[in-house]
């Protein structure tokens, strides 16, 4: 972007040096109107624009609507947006419940896996003793009982 340009995209910012007593004044129209500080800016402008006739009935309404609007209210409307979008943090506490149950599901799968290969009846007493804990979580648990029913391991 060229440097005109820039000059051109930007034409619509304003920098605007108060002097005191216009600054106290926007004080005390943003404290009223409980306001911030650019917003109350922008009201005094708008305002005055369509005090002179330059700014439509239609545009004022819109304008001052949208610029009286209450600091805090615009706050909770931020907050209530971020945290309807906010993903909730696992404590560590789920994180390693989360992490056993996904070791523990790899494992019965493993295991199902295996079956066939291990005949001995201790290994697939162990794991039906360990799959029991987690039937109510794991599908896998539950799959490795059945197969153990099946085959009369209890």
């Amino acid at each position: 972007m060229t440097e005109d340009q820039g000059r051109r995209y930007r034409s619509n910012v304003q920098l605007v040096m108060f002097t005191a007593e216009l600054d106290v004044a926007r004080m005390k129209l943003q404290a009223r109107l409980e306001i911030g500080g650019k917003y109350a800016t922008l009201y005094v402008v708008t305002e005055g624009l369509f005090r002179l006739g330059y700014l439509s009935r239609e545009d004022y309404d819109l304008h001052i609507k949208r610029y009286s609007q209450k600091l805090v209210d615009v706050r909770n409307e931020k907050r209530a947006q971020r945290e309807s979008t906010h993903v909730p943090v696992m404590t560590l506490e789920k994180q390693k419940e989360q992490q056993l149950l996904e070791q523990k599901d790899r494992q019965f799968k493993g295991m199902l896996n295996q079956w066939q290969a291990h005949p001995g009846k201790d290994w697939r007493r162990r794991a039906v003793v360990d799959a029991r804990k987690y039937v109510d979580k794991l599908p896998s648990a539950k799959a490795l009982l059945d197969q153990a029913e099946k085959d009369g391991v209890t």
